[in-house]
Order: structure tokens, then C-alpha cells, then sequence
């Protein structure tokens, strides 16, 4: 079904079901409101009429109306505070208000602007002019209502978007490894605050074979939907069945190297940074490898925390670099935190970051309570120095108890 036009103005389908617009003409003059409806007639809308303020606020709650021709002097409610009266209501704050009064005055004019007229006229304007103004002010109306048609499909497509991250959100976190003890003797909590639905930080915690544990966290770079799934597809790489059959020997360089190989940075300047770490729980003995990540931290039981890891290479950097192996034994007692940037490079009212020394010493500081409030705490004491109270980095943090 086509819309009826109406004139040089376009059309709108009401709650009538009738594809016109509703005008409101309020004055309390009866023979005044009949000229103006005269007037309007050739526009073919539907037309109201009230004979003051009250009225056609008590009106507006029975009918959709599109456009307000209203007196200014009129007892009660008078027309400047039944335009604020309507302007100050969500409801009706986009119809459309012309003002009629008989002094086009500076000062008038700008109380009714300021009381929220969208337009004048004057009583003197010819029938021309009326119908002229009107239509323009029809026209005004129907952008508004396209605007607001346009907002609710994008309200709901949002909605739809959100739930669909909401989705993927749960996914990615039924991928990150189960908390609690993981092998005999080895405990495993974690914290992960993705800046948004879906973040580029990933981590892993597996059994390889009978005597290994694999520990793998990365940090994509960028943030959202990409980098997300990204991380995902690559978490694939460390499953148990693929590391035996491609890596043998558990070697962490290994591992970096041929992931360097197959990831070159993408043409948008897309690249990771990965720790890698394999413990033996016969020799206690953890090897290592780190590109370009930050390295993990050892709280020892009877000695200083150590950090694993130096400054390398991120994966993509550099096609031909081949990342070495170290290793450190770790006894009962120690814990090892693996975490991604985002937790310690915040900053403070003084622009100063709290940086890892500062994070390195509250795990110190930490080590002695439970292994998931002590991670509960570092969080807090970075979003204490945060000034920005949230992060605007994806935030992982993996504790290891042994």
C-alpha cells in the first residue's frame, strides 16, 4: 500500500492506520480555530483542535500528533508554558510547535526559542504563508520520526549484537582452563577482564602426555571481535594430540620458533606476544620461552621471586628468529603468575604507570593468602592505582600453585 501524499510534504503511516499527519490547533477562539482548520484543509491531514493548554496536554495523552498551531495568550495554560509543558516530556518533545502571535517582537520571539518553539507565525500571516510554514514544519517532523525509526533498529541491532558477544563472550571463557587442581599437586586460579565483550588476551593450562603440563598466554594485539578470535584459533594449536605429534620433546623455543614461521605479522600490523612454558612434575624442572611477552613471575617458598623471561622478539616481528629454551626448577610451595600487560601498565593522576616492579612486589606481598583472593587483591591494587578506575587493556592473570 502506497502513502498518501500531502502536497509538497511527505507522509507518515499514524495510529489510525491512515498514512497522514495529526495537527493540533489550540486557541480559545472557536471561530479562530475554524479559520486555521480551513486553512490547513488543502494539506489533507487530520486535524484536532483544543481550546487552551490543559486541554491539548490532555489531549496529547488520547492522540498522535504530528505538529502544534497554538496561541500564545490563552487562559490557563497559556502557549510558551504549553510548549515547555510538552518540550520537557520524552514523549512529546519532537512534535513539531509553532507559536502564533500578534507582535513579532525580539523579545517575544526569543522566549518562546528558548521555551522550546520550534517556529512563529503571525496572526496577520496570510493563508499562503500558514499552510507554507505548516508544511515545512511537517516536513522537520518527519526527519525527526525517520531519526527515530533509524535509532530504534539501531537499539535493536545493538541489542542483538550485545547478545550475540554475550554468546561468544561465554565461549571463549569455556575454552580457558578449568580452575581448582589440575594435575596431582598443582593448582590453577585465574582472573580475566576483557576491555570489552571479547578481548585479544588467551591462556591455557593442559596436560601433555603423562609427566608434562603445558602453560601457554598470549596477548593479541588490537582489542575486540578480531583479535578475539584470533586468539581462539590459535588455542587450537596447543591442543595435547597436535603438541605431541609436531613438538615431541615439549620444547617451548621450539614451539615460538615454528609459531614465528607460520604468523608473520598480517598486512594491518596484526602480531602476538606468547609465553610458553612446560613443567615435568617427575623433575620439577619448568622450561621456558617467552616472544616478546612479559615473563613470568616465580614467588619462591624460601628465597627472592624470580622473573622468566627477557626482552624478545613479539611473533611476526621477524621471520627468521629462533627463540631459545631456559629452564628453572620449581620446588613445593612456589606459585607462578603469567599475566598480559593490561595489569600493570595503568596510570595514576601523575601519568606514572605502576609497572611490573610494582606488580612483581604485591605478589610478594600476596603469596601467603589463598591462591584466588591473593589474585582478587592484585586486581584491586592495580584499579587503586588506576585513575581511569577500569581498564582500557585486556586484563589475564594466571596464578599456578605447586
Amino acid at each position: 500500500m502506497q502513502p498518501m501524499t500531502t502536497g509538497n510534504v511527505a507522509s507518515r503511516e499514524t495510529l489510525t492506520d491512515n498514512f497522514i499527519y495529526t495537527i493540533l490547533i489550540v486557541n480559545n477562539e472557536k471561530i479562530l480555530r475554524m479559520v486555521a482548520k480551513k486553512q490547513l484543509a488543502k494539506l489533507q491531514c487530520r486535524l484536532l483542535e483544543a481550546s487552551n493548554g490543559d486541554d491539548a496536554l490532555a489531549l496529547l495523552d488520547q492522540e498522535p500528533v504530528d505538529l502544534i498551531l497554538s496561541d500564545w495568550v490563552m487562559p490557563g495554560l497559556d502557549g510558551p508554558g504549553f510548549c515547555e509543558a510538552i518540550k520537557q516530556d520524552e514523549r512529546y518533545r519532537t512534535i513539531h510547535f509553532i507559536l502564533m502571535t500578534e507582535l513579532d517582537h525580539p523579545t517575544q520571539i526569543a522566549e518562546g526559542l528558548s521555551r522550546g518553539a520550534d517556529n512563529f507565525l503571525s496572526k496577520t500571516a496570510s493563508g499562503y504563508e500558514i499552510v507554507a510554514r505548516v508544511g515545512a514544519g511537517l516536513r522537520a517532523r518527519q526527519l525527526m520520526l525517520d531519526l527515530e525509526k533509524i535509532n530504534r533498529l539501531l537499539s535493536q541491532k545493538q541489542a542483538e549484537l550485545n547478545s550475540e558477544l554475550r554468546s561468544a563472550s561465554t565461549f571463549v571463557r569455556d575454552l580457558l582452563p578449568r580452575t581448582g587442581q589440575v594435575v596431582p599437586g598443582v593448582q590453577v586460579e585465574w582472573e580475566f577482564l576483557p576491555s570489552s565483550h571479547l578481548g585479544g588476551d588467551f591462556f591455557q593450562v593442559a596436560r601433555w602426555g603423562d609427566d608434562h603440563l603445558g602453560l601457554m598466554m598470549l596477548d593479541m594485539s588490537g582489542h575486540g571481535i578480531g583479535p578475539a578470535l584470533r586468539a581462539v584459533a590459535l588455542s587450537f594449536f596447543f591442543k595435547e594430540e597436535h603438541i605431541e605429534q609436531m613438538f615431541p620433546s615439549y620444547d617451548p623455543g621450539g614451539i615460538l620458533t615454528s609459531l614465528n614461521k607460520q604468523y608473520p605479522m598480517s598486512d594491518d600490523g596484526a602480531y602476538f606476544t606468547i609465553w610458553v612454558g612446560v613443567w615435568q612434575s617427575s623433575t620439577r624442572v619448568l622450561r621456558y620461552a617467552t616472544a616478546g611477552h612479559p615473563g613470568a613471575i616465580v614467588v619462591k617458598r624460601d628465597g627472592p621471586s624470580v622473573v622468566l623471561g627477557g626482552r624478545s622478539w613479539p611473533i611476526g616481528f621477524a621471520g627468521d628468529e629462533v627463540y631459545g629454551t631456559d629452564s628453572v626448577i620449581v620446588n613445593p610451595g612456589d606459585r607462578m603468575y603469567l599475566f598480559s600487560d593490561g595489569i600493570y601498565e595503568v596510570m595514576n593522576s601523575q601519568e606514572e604507570m605502576w609497572g611490573r616492579q610494582r606488580l612483581q612486589k604485591a605478589f610478594e606481598e600476596f603469596a601467603g593468602q589463598p591462591l584466588q583472593s591473593g589474585l582478587s587483591r592484585i586486581i584491586e591494587e592495580s584499579r587503586t592505582w588506576n585513575a581511569q578506575a577500569g581498564f582500557e587493556d585486556d586484563v589475564a592473570l594466571l596464578g599456578v600453585e605447586f
